[in-house]
């Protein structure tokens, strides 16, 4: 695989920008292709076999466009696809969800809280992993099913935000020590989250981003190029509203975007 190809990141919509940022920090030299499924936002209320099949048809599209890695910036993605993609992918695929586990497991926590969409949560993912890690950590699991949609459609938007988010931070004992963000939108809305929690919050993002990068220097495929990296973003539905929310998140201009149909 030659290290200039890209590295492919993919997201049932925006969230996945809270990925990409920490990975461009990281590794600027490296070009990216980021797919966001923003036809078929939220992924966290559908089934597994819909999300495998809508997940299959983007990993298709990021390796015929010669992608040598491919991170799933989703966490509903990663639970219902990693395992079948890796068995079908000759290349390194990445998901986010051990990127939270190491995260949380590695602090000496004795109670946490995860907040995700219900797929997430009713999976029990990251409360089987965790435990695996650490039999005697207290977890609790919060499942909101309006937060992704609401920060897809523009959280600013919703009059009722605050009421919405209240009511799911109200779940979360006082006793929790961390707030695991189970979901990529959610850091989106960082600073009304950190408002509503007096311990420490956590974006699995970043070490997300460290694990791609030690996977990708495993396998030799680290770019060797020295001038800024090239990002490219394809969405499957408007173009314009996912402009404007991730280069709000980016604090930067987004130039190449495409609409396609897989």
């Amino acid at each position: 695989m030659d290290k200039k190809c890209d590295i492919g990141i993919f997201d049932s919509g925006v969230g996945g920008v809270s990925v990409l940022k920490k990975i461009i920090k990281l590794m600027p030299n490296e070009n990216i292709m980021y797919f966001g499924d923003t036809k078929n936002v939220p992924y966290g209320g559908k089934t597994k076999e819909e999300i495998q099949k809508l997940s299959r048809r983007i990993v298709e599209f990021l390796i015929l466009n010669n992608c040598k890695a491919i991170v799933i910036a989703c966490n509903t993605a990663t639970i219902a696809t990693l395992d079948v993609l890796k068995t079908q992918c000759n290349i390194p695929i990445v998901g986010i969800i051990d990127a939270g586990v190491e995260a949380v497991s590695s602090n000496g926590y004795e109670e946490i809280s995860v907040l995700g969409t219900p797929f997430t949560i009713e999976s029990g993912e990251h409360l089987k992993k965790i435990k695996k890690k650490n039999k005697k950590m207290k977890i609790n699991t919060v499942p909101c099913e309006e937060l992704c949609p609401m920060i897809e459609n523009g959280w600013e938007n919703f009059e009722n935000r605050y009421e919405v988010l209240g009511e799911y931070m109200s779940h979360i004992p006082k006793t929790s020590e961390a707030l695991l963000l189970a979901c990529t939108h959610y850091p989106f809305i960082l600073n009304d989250i950190q408002k509503r929690f007096d311990g420490t919050v956590i974006d699995p993002s970043e070490e997300c981003a460290r694990e791609l990068y030690r996977v990708l220097k495993k396998e030799d495929i680290l770019t060797t190029e020295k001038n800024k990296g090239k990002i490219e973003f394809y969405v499957t539905g408007d173009k314009e509203s996912f402009k404007e929310k991730a280069e709000k998140f980016l604090g930067t201009e987004i130039k190449d975007i495409y609409k396609v149909n897989i």
